[in-house]
């Protein structure tokens, strides 16, 4: 199921609501003025005092002391509002209008056209009676038997109806034997409400109010119902409560026919030097899975800053079983995550100093080995010398504790310290760095099977060397002025062999490899694996740009060239870990306004085999008219080969129909890993989106569980019902569906229009 956020909403005490939006501005379609009417505003409008009424009109009768008769295209304007009429009584005893026939009102807040007018010279009142209007503020209109304008801000309708739609049929429309709308104060009120679609009576409110502007007010949100083979039929109805400026709660129970009650709560604070948000849900029984017993989900996000130096980072999810975030999606993860980030960040920066001080929790889902917690950790990263000439001394140390429960080496103390001396030199044409460092490492390991201490001393000499070249020039393409670049690039790395067996990967990942990753001096995250590397690595790229440096197309090689073949680096790492004499292409193409692709390729010259790839073809005009087909290669991750291809296609027919659809299928296993299509009708008023999905249902509590066999599908539709300008965007959300895909689409970083 989707979650909801936070947004203004309706308030009521019974039955279904929604929230006020502003409609597009072509659906909105206002009561036109008669042209007399402006000229005589846009007249006076600048000469008149703020509470003086003016009076035009073809003829006048005044009989002193009582009334004046003003008769013949009548106009009486007032700085706030404007009205037109056949003919006007003042009443001088009461300071009283009367004017009818063929009544028009303008103000900011509305535009009416009636009967009849009341006005009150001195109270500064409007009535008119049986109106036609239209809001100024958003695209509401309809009819009322009595419309009233008081202290010039305040609207007070009775016998009305409101809709949105335009024309004289809508599709929609609520009607309260009263309205009151207070706009200083941004929201309204109205009694006695039946909702009706078509002619038909769906619903009646006893009271509702609701928000005028983008303020929040406590209420009910739109709710999502829907039938899908995991959850059943389900409905699931957020409840929005604006506690305070600064904070708000939404409550979401949401029943779901074949798994139960769910229930959601998301909490949010904000104030000048912090932001928290706090996610809680909770089913109390899985009829599906009743061994599971109870299922939760906690999650909280903080964010501090406490002064100019110090700022403060949490961030904790805790699961009641590892399949919860893949069954019931959550807006703080996705269902296909492998794993949990849980941490505590502080961190103190100056111009010279960096301080952290750490806690981390890394918690696999699925059938994974638990990776190594971090109780504590804390690093120091000090700039000793830095220098206008380009020379620095950096000194970086760390201190981490690890734990791990589950396995023999269950406690282990790392100390890290890494001096390093370095020059750089920058030019818009050329580039120069150069870094020499030692990398001191000690261990102490705390074993279970024998209860005793192991030490290990690492000691790594490191040296590298990049260079490059920018040449530019002017030049046409395809018969335009752009700007070619040619960039070569050489870099040597040299990194000391030393011997590593005894030490295990504690918070160490390989990187991902691709052309930009040839020129690291590095190839895991962290310090338990140094490479030991002699090796150039020589890469030129070329880029074309435009006149509005916008760049056209990108095209880059890199080959790393290993220059101690005979040397043993066994010590080091294992075949598998040494670095790799590979070869890497990038590209890009800007094939027209609309049109680009993307593609890498990294190649082990070795083995003489592709080790990653991906390409990506890409049609974008906006977020709703754009088509993606991706293709995905990695010969080895985690022992798994990944050959997988991919299409999203979102497309807005005309105004009011728009299709979206994604497919993905893995070649290496034959398997559909996600379908999906779905349709959204969007009028000026209303809007209906319906999805069919078919996809793997990844099932992390099972042990068995394995992609290459038993693979179950889910099946689902969704139906999403909305009334615009009562709480829907108006403009088409049709991308959106693919936030429920396994694969969620991404737009390339690289179109720019």
């Amino acid at each position: 199921m989707k979650k909801h956020s936070a947004q203004k909403a309706l308030i009521l005490w019974t039955g279904l609501v929604c929230l006020p939006a502003f409609a597009d501005p072509l659906c909105h379609q206002p009561l036109q003025s008669k042209s007399a009417l402006k000229s005589v505003s846009n007249a006076f409008s600048g000469t008149i005092p703020q509470d003086t009424f003016v009076v035009q009109s073809d003829s006048t009768d005044i009989i002193r002391g009582e009334r004046i008769q003003f008769d013949g295209n009548v106009i009486i304007f007032q700085k706030q509002q404007t009205v037109r009429a056949e003919q006007a009584t003042f009443d001088e005893e009461t300071g009283q209008f009367l004017a009818q026939g063929n009544v028009e009102l303008s103000s900011q807040a509305a535009t009416v056209i009636g009967e009849s007018i009341f006005i009150d010279e001195k109270n500064k009142n409007f009535e008119l009676i049986s109106a036609d209007y239209q809001f100024g503020f958003n695209a509401g209109r309809g009819t009322a038997q009595s419309f009233s304008i008081k202290n010039n801000n305040e609207l007070s309708l009775e016998l009305a109806t409101f809709t949105t739609c335009p024309g004289d049929d809508p599709s929609w429309l609520f009607s309260s034997s009263e309205i009151d709308i207070k706009q200083e104060e941004g929201w309204g009120e109205a009694w006695n409400t039946v909702f009706k679609i078509g002619d038909v009576p769906i619903l009646y409110v006893p009271y509702i109010t609701f928000p005028l502007t983008d303020v929040r007010k406590s209420g009910l949100l739109f709710p999502e119902f829907g039938s899908s083979s995991r959850y059943g039929a389900y409905y699931a109805q957020p409840i929005y409560f604006n506690l305070a400026p600064n904070y708000d709660l939404t409550l979401t129970p949401a029943y779901m026919s074949q798994r139960g009650w769910l229930l959601e709560s998301n909490l949010r604070h904000l104030s000048e030097s912090t932001e928290n948000t706090l996610q809680l849900e909770y089913l109390n029984s899985d009829q599906r899975y009743p061994e599971l017993d109870e299922r939760y989900l906690a999650f909280l996000q903080h964010e501090s800053v406490l002064n100019k130096n110090w700022n403060l980072q949490v961030q904790w999810t805790e699961l009641s079983d590892d399949n919860y975030i893949s069954e019931f999606n959550s807006d703080y993860h996705h269902q296909a995550d492998t794993h949990l980030n849980n941490f505590a960040f502080l961190r103190y920066s100056t111009k010279s100093t960096r301080l952290n001080i750490f806690t981390q929790d890394m918690v696999e889902l699925g059938q994974h080995d638990p990776s190594y917690k971090i109780p504590f950790q804390v690093d120091l990263d000090w700039d000793a010398v830095t220098s206008e000439s380009g020379l620095g001394v950096n000194i970086k140390s760390s201190y981490t504790h690890f734990e791990n429960s589950d396995k023999d080496e269950h406690q282990v103390d790392r100390l890290h310290v890494e001096p390093a001396i370095s020059y750089n030199y920058y030019h818009p044409s050329f580039q120069f760095e150069s870094t020499l460092s030692y990398l001191a490492t000690h261990y102490q390991q705390q074993f279970r099977s024998d209860n005793e201490q192991n030490k290990i001393d690492r000691g790594v000499g490191k040296f590298r060397l990049l260079t490059g070249l920018n040449f530019e020039k002017q030049t046409q393409f395809f018969g335009n002025n752009v700007r070619q670049t040619l960039e070569p690039k050489l870099q040597y790395v040299y990194v000391q062999s030393s011997n590593q067996d005894g030490i295990g990967l504690y918070d160490s990942q390989k990187l991902k490899e691709d052309y930009f990753a040839l020129f690291r001096d590095q190839s895991y995250s962290s310090v338990d694996r140094v490479d030991a590397m002699d090796q150039v690595t020589l890469g030129i790229s070329t880029s074309i740009f435009d006149e509005k440096n916008q760049e056209l197309f990108r095209f880059g090689v890199g080959q790393v060239h290993k220059l101690s073949e005979d040397e043993d680096l066994s010590g080091t790492n294992d075949d598998i870990d040494n670095s790799k004499p590979s070869l890497a292409i990038e590209v890009f193409g800007q094939l027209s306004e609309n049109w680009q692709i993307d593609g890498g390729l990294l190649y082990n010259r070795d083995d003489d085999k592709v080790e990653t790839g991906f390409i990506a073809l890409d049609y974008w005009i906006d977020e709703n008219k754009n088509i993606q087909i991706n293709q995905r290669y990695a010969r080895d991750v985690a022992d798994v080969t990944i050959n997988q291809s991919g299409i999203f296609g979102s497309y807005k027919l005309n105004e009011n129909w728009s299709i979206a659809t994604s497919y993905h299928y893995d070649s290496e296993r034959k398997l559909d890993l996600d379908g999906l299509i779905g349709f959204e009708y969007r009028s000026c008023c209303w809007s209906i989106q319906v999805s069919a999905q078919r996809q793997v249902v990844l099932d992390l509590n099972n042990p068995d569980f394995n992609v290459n066999s038993n693979v179950e599908y889910e099946n689902g539709i969704s139906i999403n019902f909305t009334l615009s300008g009562l709480g829907g965007d108006t403009a088409s959300k049709i991308s959106k569906m693919f936030s429920n895909s396994i694969f969620a689409y991404r737009r390339p970083y690289l179109i720019t229009k």
